[in-house]
Parts: C-alpha cells; structure tokens; sequence
C-alpha cells in the first residue's frame, strides 16, 4: 500500500573534531585571537572618541559611523571571512604576514585611539 511518503536514507557527514590545544598552539590563531581582541578595544575605543566629538577616519568605516552596532558587525564578518581563509591556507606565508601585518596595524590603530583620548 503507498502512502505518498518516500523515506530516504541520509548518513550523517562526520564531525569533525577541533583539538583547541592544537589551535592555541598554532601563531597564527593565536595572532588571529588577538587580532580579534584588537578589533574590540578598537571599537570602544572609536566609540568613546566619537562621542567626544572625534571623527573616523577610515574611509571603509565613515558611512557606518553614526551606528557603533553596524561597525560591529562589519568588522565581525571581516574576521569571520580572515578565520576562514587561515582555515582554508594551513601552510601559507602569505597568509601568516598578512595576519601579522594586519595584527600590528591594529596595534597601531589602537594605540592611536588611546592617544586621542587623552587629548580630547
């Protein structure tokens, strides 16, 4: 007798496991935890800058300057779109000075903000 349901058969994908020692180990996810750190500081830092009457000057940043959250989420899907590319180029120099590039920059941006605070 047919009901009109056909049952189909599917198979799980395996999970994958993450050995976070491993990744912790790894300089470059934990340049790339930092990264993320600075990226943090870096919005409360711009935030406290803007409302002190400070203004963006990243030129990627200035049309989502008036809402902190949009700036948020912009810099989070950048950092999504670096994890995933570290993920995907486990051997890559080029990879690994870029992150350390952009680690330093942020660094420098951070450092800036600091200096403006206590200016302004």
């Amino acid at each position: 007798m047919a009901t009109g349901v056909e049952i189909i058969e599917t198979r799980a994908l395996p999970r994958r496991r993450v050995d976070v020692r491993a990744v912790l180990g790894d300089p470059r996810w934990r340049l790339f935890v930092g990264l993320v750190v600075l990226n943090l500081i870096d919005l409360v830092t711009t935030s406290m800058v803007l409302t002190r009457g400070g203004s963006e000057r990243n030129p990627f940043v200035q049309p989502f300057v008036d809402d902190i959250w949009q700036v948020g989420v912009l810099k989070g899907l950048v950092l999504v779109l670096i994890a995933v590319l570290l993920g995907r180029c486990r051997q890559s120099r080029i990879a690994e000075v870029a992150l350390a590039a952009t680690t330093g920059w942020y660094v420098a941006v951070v450092s800036w903000n600091v200096a403006v605070l206590t200016i302004v």
